[in-house]
């Protein structure tokens, strides 16, 4: 081609054009990991440009193509040139020693004939949603092609080589030449394509990329800069859909799905996807199902209204750096329309995009990036607009957002997110709202029998929670029966406006499978391997770390092969023990052989499969087989981890310390903790061509241990001692009511446990009424781990409740972390009052807060003798007692410090800063013995969330 005199003017002048747009018609972007620039000169042939940067130095491409337009049968005419610096041959040597330079062109789609977004791996988002409208995450990291062992391929798939021939004197680099006469399959699948061009060096018959790591694979984010591709302009390609229609590549309107309110957490997940995308596009944040955003109105206090940005973000952009597509932040156009609680519609206007902010265009305008919110309540808005690349193909967005601007209210409930249920269950458990009020309740449950949208079931219900928070059958609430095999997903939303008008809003799903107990498969973790063997339990003498030179030693442990099987693993707060909750199957008539590869970090046989070995990320028209997996770890309090997956994912594990959780509510900066227990759930949904869906359920257990241990390692149930919650050990653990849990007169009590690890131990729950009387329930905890009386007690009298409970296992005993000797206190209040009778009060804002090293004095008023108190904080109980009540008034000191000493996982300081730092989650019931005047006796609560140093008083 020959259109630049040397090297160094050649890669100026691409650097030049790709920073400024400047120079014979090239366009280009210049950042970080991309840089690439398109022209038609005077040989007729349409030039795109590319290069990147390695440690040894940089290389950069010329490619020149025959036409951008491509038709079925048509031959393409691909002429490459790379511009290799002698730098990057000697840094490979003496390693590798260079013989060839070698070159992978493949064909990804980028937009299929309906414009719909196509990109090759699913990470933290996916454009595959189950009939739940969950997003689909797996897919491949690099170059999609079945050479080299890989699984997929593309419609175009070229592999070159040419020798390495000696640099000329005059310059530091050699120009290699690769000539390609490519077809367009006669079958090709209509839509928008860019060519992914991957360059290597071939050594004693291995390929490596140009960085000296495996070829045409995505490097670590450790490994960089270590560059070795780049995709080209877009190639428009008209062909035949399945059905046999012809699609004019010409007329595809591409469409990018925009993201708004995406750099705002809301309870562990952000962003708001276009209703009108959600059928081909969802967001998978890892930490919680996605659910409706909610934003607080003020910032502080209740003083300061917060300010939120309404431009949109292009989330598929982030996957890979360089799969973006280039996008110019001065070509576009952004419309906003807000309509507001009150149905009134705020025209914000229409504006170009006039820069970068953030790495995202932005409009510039305060209209849109500093919004204001009016007032509380639920809004809609609606964008339209535009962006375009730096070639100037144009891409559609926008459409209607919904989301909500109020205080967040949390949810307590025994389902989990993720969890299985065998047929003949019944979705629908209590619920408990904190902080603790009446709130209107709304639950919309549905099941797919065989996954299938036609056959979806719907029950919904609606009521209002008790004084307390609680929303069980008393109150309105409702189950649906699980009676097919399928998938299940329910919405729960809840609302309250509190004693000073502000809304407080909550918006809980769920989602998993429902399998049959003689399914044809069962679901299963993963092996560890142990001294070269796979095995299904054992002990590593393992564990990770990172040296003092900074490097690495990773420990990743997957989720136990064996259902109910414990895995313990450490917490050192470096980040390098990672817990990794990928699902695989077996059937149960012809077992399968277990293959190394699934040993492989996102790696399973839940997988898809298409009729023509396409990527079925890119081409998901042509799936046949398909099936994908649930799996969450819920511990005490929030969510850990909530995923969708097939094979292919991404790094989904998660470092057990330190760790955020994506900002959920009642987690720490620290992570877990030594004696954080979690619950390893999931289940598998198998859909093969002409046979029935199959699914299963899995469940497992997985305890932290304290830090250098050296020995992270999968155990049977009841194998060893484990640590607890409380700092105590024991073989199992008991989680069942909360102290503090209030209930009306009337309320039928059933007594519950979670069996930690999953073992059929003998509960025994006993109940002391106000009155004296006592009802004991006894039972062996079942295959989910879980215990339930068989009789339900009426709470007929108001007062204080003492339970106690117990488990037995072979001798061994478990406890509820800790449990006072006595037992706990559950109080039960008058379902009917009278008017003005008198009431437990506090004397408190309805929200403050108080410093992270300090103590809260906490005052009140009561006309009873004492008020009984009860402190949890998820899993585990904190304190409870009695206070005095001195000439109507109280005390109560709640002192961070002092939990701390008897919770292991309530934490007052960062354990990487050493400073003070309190954000874990305790709820704080008090409860009295009030008289009025008349001298008739009513009993009264109070319940006080404490998220960190924020105390919320509502009622």
């Amino acid at each position: 081609m020959g259109r630049f005199d040397g090297g160094i003017s050649r890669r100026r002048f691409i650097k030049s054009a790709a920073l400024t747009g400047a120079g014979v018609a090239v366009f280009g972007l210049e950042s970080c990991t991309q840089n690439l620039g398109v022209d038609q000169p005077e040989d007729g042939l349409f030039h795109f440009f590319g290069y990147g940067t390695t440690s040894a130095g940089e290389w950069d491409a010329e490619v020149a193509v025959d036409a951008l337009s491509w038709q079925p049968g048509a031959q393409i005419c691909l002429d490459v040139s790379l511009y290799l610096s002698n730098s990057i041959v000697q840094k490979l040597a003496p390693k590798i020693i260079v013989e060839q330079v070698c070159l992978l062109v493949t064909a990804e789609r980028a937009f299929d004939a309906d414009g719909i977004h196509r990109f090759p791996s699913h990470e933290r988002m996916s454009s595959y949603i189950t009939p739940t409208g969950l997003a689909v995450e797996g897919g491949i990291q690099g170059a999609v092609t079945r050479r080299f062992g890989g699984r997929y391929q593309t419609p175009l798939d070229e592999f070159l080589t040419a020798p390495l021939e000696a640099p000329p004197t005059a310059s530091d680099e050699r120009r290699i030449v690769f000539k390609l006469l490519p077809t367009v399959p006669a079958e090709v699948p209509p839509g928008i394509y860019r060519l992914r061009l991957d360059f290597g060096v071939v050594a004693k018959g291995k390929n490596y990329s140009l960085a000296g790591l495996a070829f045409a694979q995505r490097p670590a984010a450790s490994a960089m800069p270590a560059e070795s591709h780049f995709y080209s302009c877009p190639f428009k390609v008209s062909g035949r859909r399945p059905d046999g229609r012809f699609i004019d590549a010409s007329a595809i309107k591409p469409r990018l799905p925009w993201v708004i309110l995406s750099g705002y957490g809301s309870n562990g997940y952000s962003g708001v996807v276009a209703e009108e995308d959600k059928d081909s596009f969802a967001l998978s944040p890892r930490n919680i199902i996605p659910d409706d955003v909610i934003l607080p109105l003020y910032s502080d206090d209740n003083k300061t209204k917060a300010v939120y940005s309404l431009e949109p973000r292009f989330l598929t952009q982030t996957i890979e750096a360089r799969n973006a597509i280039p996008l110019d932040h001065t070509r576009g156009e952004l419309s906003v329309k807000v309509i507001g609680p009150d149905g009134h519609t705020d025209d914000l206007g229409r504006f170009p995009f006039t820069a970068l902010s953030g790495g995202w265009p932005t409009t510039s305008n305060p209209a849109v990036t500093a919004w204001k919110p009016p007032a509380y309540g639920e809004y809609t808005v609606n964008v339209a607009g535009y962006v375009e690349d730096i070639w100037g193909n144009r891409y559609e967005g926008g459409g209607s957002y919904r989301f909500a601007i109020a205080k967040r209210m949390t949810l307590a409930t025994a389902t989990f997110q993720g969890a299985a249920f065998q047929v003949g269950g019944k979705y629908g458990r209590d619920l408990g709202f904190a902080p603790a009020v009446p709130a209107d309740v709304f639950v919309a449950a549905d099941l797919y029998p065989d996954s299938d949208p036609g056959k979806k079931k719907t029950l919904t219900f609606s009521g209002r929670a008790s004084p307390s928070g609680v929303f069980g059958a008393a109150q309105g609430a409702m189950q649906l029966a699980l009676d097919s095999p399928g998938e299940y997903f329910a919405h729960i939303k809840a609302r309250y406006i509190d004693q000073d008008g502000h809304l407080w809003l909550c918006s809980v799903r769920h989602a998993g499978v429902v399998y049959p107990p003689d399914s044809s498969i069962v679901a299963h973790g993963k092996k560890l391997t142990i001294g070269g063997k796979y095995v299904d339990r054992g002990e590593t003498k393992f564990e990770g770390y990172v040296d003092a030179s900074g490097e690495n030693h990773l420990a990743h442990l997957n989720y136990p092969y064996n259902n109910g099987d414990v895995l313990l693993i450490g917490s050192e707060q470096q980040g390098a023990n990672k817990i990794e909750p990928v699902l695989t199957y077996d059937f149960k008539a012809a077992p399968l052989a277990y293959e190394a590869r699934w040993q492989n970090i996102g790696v399973t046989n839940v997988s898809f499969k298409t009729s023509n070995n396409y990527s079925p990320q890119l081409f998901p028209e042509f799936i046949t087989d398909r099936a994908y997996f649930y799996a969450g770890a819920p511990r005490p309090g929030f969510m850990s981890r909530f995923i969708v997956g097939s094979d292919g994912l991404k790094a989904p594990y998660w470092p057990v310390s330190p760790n955020s959780f994506g900002g959920q509510i009642n987690a720490s900066s620290n992570g877990d903790l030594p004696g954080t227990i979690y619950r390893l759930i999931g289940g598998v949904a198998l859909f093969q061509k002409d046979q029935a869906p199959a699914y299963a359920g899995y469940l497992a257990s997985s305890f932290v241990m304290s830090g250098k241990t050296n020995n992270n390692r999968v155990i049977a149930p009841g194998a060893e001692e484990l640590l607890g919650a409380d700092g105590t050990k024991a073989r199992l653990f008991l989680v069942s009511i909360r102290p503090g849990m209030t209930y009306e007169t009337g309320a039928a009590f059933v007594p519950v446990a979670q069996i930690d690890p999953v073992l059929p131990a003998v509960v025994t729950f006993k109940l002391t009424y106000p009155d004296g009387r006592v009802f004991t329930a006894q039972g062996t905890g079942d295959s989910g781990g879980s215990f339930a009386g068989k009789d339900r007690w009426t709470l007929d009298v108001p007062g204080v409740y003492l339970y106690t409970i117990e488990a037995d296992w072979q001798g061994n005993k478990g406890h509820m972390p800790g449990m006072p000797p006595e037992g706990g206190k559950i109080f039960v209040i008058e379902r009917s009052r009278l008017p003005q009778s008198p009431e437990l009060s506090l004397v408190i804002k309805e929200q403050t807060t108080f410093s992270q090293s300090g103590t809260l004095t906490i005052n009140g008023q009561s006309t009873g003798d004492e008020v009984h108190y009860a402190a949890v904080t998820p899993g585990a109980i904190t304190s409870q007692g009695v206070i005095p009540v001195k000439n109507g008034k109280f005390s109560f000191v709640f002192d961070p410090a002092a939990v701390a000493r008897s919770s292991a996982f309530y934490e007052v300081k960062n354990l990487r800063t050493n400073q003070p730092e309190v954000k874990r989650v305790i709820h704080l019931t008090l409860f009295s013995r009030e008289r009025a005047e008349s001298g008739q006796v009513y009993h009264s609560f109070v319940r006080l969330i404490i998220r960190g140093t924020t105390v919320l008083y509502t009622y």
